[in-house]
């Protein structure tokens, strides 16, 4: 779920037209609160649906507990991300700051607050695909006195944006299209 909702929030950033159109209307808020979390354009969240719930279920199948509990669990996490408060009281980024690519809603709000030229800490849940791709930046973890940092953020510790210019990120998920569409054809339509 995490990987194709990365490559889909990135390419929401670094392709013009889908900034422009789309993923635009949700970055307004330069300041993000909770209810601004789904303000957004319909096929933006219809896009994280289909390729972050959808296919990775088709994919990889979860018992209905876990897929119920990782869906809350993003739910609270994105309105948790777009609070503007970073503190312990923030449960489902305290159960992730121990992760050494952990994000804290001070990570998003930088994000949102660079408008278009902030490409970079696109994770949804906890930050290890910015980690590896090297989009992940710390932040303001010492804003409220250190007390969200991770220690990534207190290291100083940096990633590197190795994919190559020329890389389209609409790639990796399409290459996950294709291994649904597999999947799917193998199982003749059902799914198995």
């Amino acid at each position: 779920m995490s990987f194709g909702m990365y490559w889909s929030h990135r390419s929401l950033h670094e392709i013009p037209y889908l900034w422009e159109k789309i993923h635009s209307i949700h970055h307004w808020a330069k300041h993000p609160l909770s209810r601004n979390t789904y303000e957004d354009h319909w096929a933006d969240n219809f896009g994280n649906a289909i390729v972050g719930h959808v296919f990775a279920q088709l994919l990889v199948p979860l018992d209905r507990e876990t897929f119920w509990f990782s869906h809350l669990f993003r739910i609270l996490e994105s309105l948790e991300k777009h609070s503007g408060v970073s503190c312990r009281l923030n449960l489902a980024h305290a159960l992730q700051q121990w992760l050494p690519f952990a994000q804290m809603p001070h990570h998003h709000d930088w994000h949102h607050e660079g408008h278009k030229g902030c490409n970079y800490t696109f994770s949804s849940i906890g930050g290890f695909w910015d980690v590896c791709f090297g989009t992940r930046k710390n932040g303001r973890h010492d804003a409220n006195g250190g007390v969200s940092a991770t220690w990534r953020d207190s290291s100083g510790t940096k990633t590197k944006n190795w994919v190559p210019k020329w890389f389209n990120p609409l790639l990796p998920n399409l290459v996950t299209a294709v291994a649904v569409g597999a999947k799917l054809h193998r199982c003749g339509g059902a799914i198995c």
